[in-house]
């Protein structure tokens, strides 16, 4: 065998959350495999880096078919005939024999109604054939692990469960403006992230703080959509809720180091990486006892049930009012978070590839 190629088509695209894990992953492969493996990463079209990946370099393999799903269903496995190909953005094409592919989650399975567009139904209908050409499935969780199986796929014997690292967060100094903007003060808010898709749940947190706490805290709800989103659903937002609106990860820092406890209520995570930044940070975490969420906070988070506004209310209040609670949290949070770097995360990635060389 030649060497490993990464797919490299989701460099230029927004940075979300597969993106950003993807660029990372990359970055761990590339540094890992040694000269021998040959490792590169390819990409259909120049694009502006960012900052924080600047250092991660492709070379460029444009195809006639244009830079998207056709080069990547058809010029890539011409490109990388003969190597072994790594894609980490749950799609991969099936004329490769020789690929590895990273299927974050089921989300498009186990909650259909959250994702309507043409581009789920083909998630739905491509993922099992994926699963089966591949030569390897990687996914973060044993939850995902679990979920791959159940909705048919991918065989168990097939898959690897390779955890994100979490610690990207911390390469961005805090961004106080975001607070002053808002006139928040540091442990005198309790911090959501924002999403109307019916699995983030958000309506749970929302039903809970219906009354005002007894601090009056208001929650922020950071990045997502702004209100009317949410209300156009049926779901109610506290009447002091503050809405962001797009933040920078130096601001999404601020508000997660700000905050008097952060709050994750979705019903299902494939990883879900927000609970662990806020970990880092050294903020009290409150997640759902669902998902992913019980083996990727482990004891670091208080786990409550996910539909239960007045047990989120109860772990909440108990936080905010108790603060060796608050502390405890904090402490084994730190422990926690330090056990899902991106370099641990490296190191299990190149566990996994080695032996497929």
């Amino acid at each position: 065998m030649r060497g490993i190629d990464i797919n490299g088509k989701f460099l230029g695209a927004p940075l979300n959350g597969v993106h950003r894990t993807a660029a990372e992953f990359s970055e761990q492969l590339l540094t890992k495999a040694p000269s021998a493996a040959h490792a590169r990463i390819v990409a259909p079209r120049p694009f502006t880096p960012s900052a924080e990946f600047a250092h991660v370099v492709p070379q460029l393999k444009p195809g006639a078919l244009g830079a998207g799903q056709a080069w990547e269903m058809l010029t890539l496995p011409w490109i990388s005939r003969g190597r072994l190909l790594v894609n980490f953005c749950n799609l991969a094409p099936l004329l490769h024999p020789n690929n590895v592919v990273m299927i974050h989650d089921a989300q498009t399975f186990l909650f259909p109604e959250d994702y309507t567009g043409r581009q789920a139904k083909a998630y739905r209908r491509m993922l099992p054939w994926i699963g089966r050409r591949a030569r390897r499935i990687l996914t973060v969780s044993a939850f995902a692990r679990k979920s791959l199986i159940d909705c048919g796929i991918a065989q168990e014997d097939k898959i690897d469960v390779v955890h994100n690292g979490t610690d990207h967060l911390l390469r961005h100094a805090e961004d106080p403006s975001i607070l002053e903007r808002f006139s928040l003060k540091p442990g005198k808010y309790v911090l959501a992230l924002g999403s109307s898709k019916g699995y983030k749940n958000l309506r749970t947190v929302f039903a809970a703080l219906g009354e005002p706490l007894p601090g009056a805290q208001p929650l922020v709800v950071a990045g997502g959509p702004a209100e009317q989103a949410y209300l156009s659903k049926g779901w109610k937002p506290p009447t002091d809720t503050i809405f962001t609106g797009f933040v920078s990860d130096a601001q999404l820092r601020a508000l997660y180091g700000g905050a008097g406890a952060f709050l994750f209520p979705s019903l299902t995570e494939g990883f879900g990486l927000p609970p662990v930044e806020a970990m880092h940070a050294s903020t009290p975490v409150i997640a759902a006892a669902a998902g992913a969420m019980p083996e990727v906070c482990a004891d670091g988070a208080l786990l409550v049930p996910p539909n239960d506004p007045s047990a989120w209310r109860d772990a909440i209040t108990a936080v905010l009012d108790t603060p060796d609670l608050a502390s405890d949290l904090v402490q084994r949070g730190h422990q926690r978070a330090g056990q899902l770097t991106w370099n641990a995360a490296g190191d299990r990635l190149w566990q996994v590839i080695a032996p497929l060389l």
